[in-house]
């Protein structure tokens, strides 16, 4: 194959380089741990995920690829050293809203908060928190999502469905409102890259002489013209025990 043919990529987000924004990510430290459960669809084609983003940024995260981790050695080793105190970012009838609800002084019980986020399609996520049966005795917490997902090169189920990078924003703003963080300005870098990828997956979409994964045939067409799915009009959107 000509040597033209090949794309230079990005190591670190494994984007082409020309839609590489890894210059613009200035990582951050959390005092919270995060760790990103990544769905093997979601690792394969990283050039629209937000994880990779997401994970460059902080710099107390990291990735693991799995559909179910009952036996990941890594996740099983997490959930069993005693310095973490391991939470599911996902909601549900018994998650721990941080919107509403402040974490009480003791809760943590002298542990290192690690937060796990599931990072793929919303069907991927359920059948991911489903067959993980090791994640469902752990505590859930959730956040009430006072915006509308920006990642709208994306269909999402629901207006209160958000990417993965702006979950963690999220999360990160309401542990700040807690005294629990203190970002300011630093966790802005989230969404602005998320933008920067928005524009650019647009920009690839609408021009007819692109011929890539990017355009795939077809332009851009704003969320608000997409006709709604029926299947999540009678499917549930996240797992719960009582749904099966």
């Amino acid at each position: 194959m000509n040597s033209e043919n090949y794309r230079s990529m990005c190591h670190k987000c494994l984007r082409p380089t020309k839609a590489c924004f890894c210059e613009n990510i200035v990582p951050f430290t959390t005092l919270f741990e995060f760790c990103i459960l990544m769905h093997p669809k979601e690792a394969k084609h990283s050039h629209i995920g937000t994880g990779r983003m997401a994970n460059i940024a902080l710099s107390n995260c990291q990735i693991i690829i799995g559909e179910n981790f009952d036996n990941n050695e890594k996740v099983q080793k997490f959930l069993q050293d005693v310095t973490y105190f391991p939470m599911m970012l996902y909601p549900g009838e018994h998650s721990f809203n941080i919107s509403k609800h402040v974490f009480a002084k003791d809760y943590f019980q002298n542990r290192k908060p690690l937060v796990f986020i599931l990072d793929g399609t919303w069907p991927c996520a359920k059948s991911m928190m489903r067959d993980s049966k090791t994640l469902h005795g752990i505590p859930r917490i959730s956040f009430d999502a006072v915006i509308e997902s920006k990642f709208s090169i994306r269909h999402q189920p629901a207006k209160f469905c958000l990417s993965t990078i702006e979950s963690i924003y999220q999360v990160l703003s309401n542990l700040e409102s807690q005294g629990l963080e203190n970002l300011g300005e630093k966790k802005e870098v989230l969404l602005t890259c998320l933008q920067k990828l928005v524009d650019f997956q647009k920009k690839c979409a609408d021009d007819p002489n692109l011929k890539t994964v990017y355009r795939r045939g077809y332009s851009y067409k704003d969320p608000s013209l997409r006709k709604v799915s029926k299947k999540w009009q009678d499917r549930k959107i996240c797992f719960e025990d009582r749904n099966y």
